[in-house]
């Protein structure tokens, strides 16, 4: 058996580090006035995803954990600053919107360090292997 008796579990230690980066990357990018949800969808438009469907089904567990349908007023809230232009689905940042995404990376990359303090790559890459094995074992049930 691979868990131990303790009420700390896998299923603990997930929500408590999604509440933990929730927090802390809206701490972190607090001075662009964004939160982690607005980092991820600003960041997905800078490398490519240009339609609002294909955000949403990139963040679709996110989306369901807000218990929201769709990240539209994300997209139409950066409209409305300037940093991105749409036609119909398509989206794409506009010159401020990459200088805000720029100046929203180095804040979060900052963030990421610190979070990441005293774990070496090869331990990061193996945690996100497990996690990906055991929801594969659960999708796959």
């Amino acid at each position: 058996m691979l868990q131990k008796n303790t009420t700390k579990r896998l299923g603990y230690w997930l929500l408590l580090l999604h509440r933990l980066f929730d927090e802390a990357t809206g701490r972190a990018l607090a001075e662009e006035n964004l939160d982690r949800r607005q980092w991820q969808v600003l960041h997905a438009i800078s490398i490519g995803l240009s339609e609002v469907s294909e955000i949403d089904a990139a963040f679709a567990p996110f989306l369901a954990v807000d218990r929201e349908t769709s990240y539209r007023p994300v997209a139409d809230e950066f409209t409305a600053r300037g940093w991105v232009v749409t036609n119909g689905e398509h989206i794409v940042l506009t010159e401020s919107g990459h200088a805000a995404h720029d100046r929203a990376e180095k804040l979060v990359n900052a963030h990421a360090a610190r979070s990441l303090d005293g774990i070496t790559e090869a331990e990061f890459l193996a945690a996100n292997d497990v996690l990906a094995r055991i929801a594969a074992n659960l999708e796959s049930e």
